[in-house]
């Protein structure tokens, strides 16, 4: 199953911020990829272990996420 979001999700990856804007899921012995744009527009994939993604504070969520520290912040 591939789905592309309508609004990119705020994700922290490896290599900094990002926004995903789709994600793959193949099966149930796989892990589900991300696709995200980093800043320049680059693209990566990323699975599931390798992103963090930001809480929304329109929901009442706060910005949260504990990232790790050989990540680029």
């Amino acid at each position: 199953m591939i789905h592309e979001f309508k609004s990119y999700i705020f994700v922290h990856t490896p290599h900094g911020k990002g926004e995903a804007i789709m994600f793959m899921d193949y099966n149930l012995t796989t892990d589900s990829v991300w696709v995200v744009r980093l800043s320049g527009g680059r693209i990566k994939h990323y699975f599931s272990n390798d992103i963090r993604v930001y809480g929304n504070p329109m929901n009442g969520k706060e910005l949260d996420i504990d990232i790790p520290e050989n990540w680029k912040k």
